[in-house]
């Protein structure tokens, strides 16, 4: 029997999926009050799908199902959740309880995916308005006045080997400090590579790449580097080669034969 479903997205970069599946899981819950069910994220800031397979393990799960909640198959996405999955069940500790995982089908298998889209047609949607926010604003026209930027990735890989918890510690560390974006701007990225060395994060414009920076590193980072201006060498990533000043390139885009100029 199934114990628990985790319902996944790709990124909560457009919506938290936590909210928009709030309603769908609510009604699953009264249906299957015998089992837990929980969204989480391929990356982002909200929990992804090692928290939540760890939550699983922590109650004893017998059986969960991992459940894509797109609506369309995407073959790229399916094949990273396999993946983010596979390397959790190998990195659990040999003496960690593993509960059974599957992964579930595709939601478009079915003469179910079509009675969706015919309750949606039958429903008529609402009419489009041009009175909704707009693309910009007076607020987003500035670049903050920062002395550095922090760049957290959070991509498959990196969020699957803990990069969500460092970014809510680095917050939460900066926030102690009173530090803000015009002092330190902190921003999530998708993939930076080099994915071996997750979770990765750069200092710039100390051109600092940090490999394996978990949360429990976040508060020698934030006083020392942001706050204190020396990196922390020994947590730096391996490089394939010395980093130099910027270099010019000559390309048939912005080359000048005119020697006047």
């Amino acid at each position: 029997m199934t114990d628990w479903v985790i319902v996944t997205a790709p990124t909560d970069r457009g919506a938290d999926p936590g909210g928009e599946l709030a309603t769908a899981l609510a009604t699953l819950r009264g249906r299957r009050p015998d089992v837990e069910f929980r969204a989480a994220v391929l990356g982002g800031s909200s929990p992804t799908v090692t928290e939540a397979l760890d939550d699983a393990a922590a109650a004893g799960a017998g059986r969960v199902v991992v459940l894509s909640g797109q609506t369309l198959a995407d073959r790229a996405m399916d094949a990273w959740f396999r993946r983010v999955v596979g390397h959790w069940l190998r990195s659990r500790p040999t003496d960690a309880y593993v509960p059974e995982v599957r992964i579930g089908p595709s939601l478009c298998d079915g003469d179910a995916y079509a009675d969706l889209i015919a309750e949606a047609l039958d429903h008529g949607g609402k009419p489009a308005t041009g009175a909704v926010a707009p693309l910009t604003s007076p607020l987003w026209a500035k670049v903050p006045g920062f002395g550095r930027h922090v760049l957290v990735c959070r991509g498959p890989r990196c969020s699957a080997q803990g990069a969500g918890e460092t970014v809510r510690a680095l917050s939460a560390d900066l926030d102690a400090r009173g530090i803000d974006d015009d002092d330190v701007l902190v921003t999530i990225t998708g993939c930076l590579f080099p994915c071996v060395q997750a979770p990765v994060v750069t200092v710039y414009p100390d051109n600092a790449w940090y490999a394996g920076l978990t949360a429990d590193r976040v508060g020698r980072l934030v006083a020392d580097h942001l706050c204190g201006g020396r990196p922390v060498t020994e947590w730096l990533g391996e490089r394939t080669g010395t980093p130099g000043p910027p270099r010019t390139f000559v390309t048939a885009g912005n080359r000048n034969d005119d020697p006047a100029g």
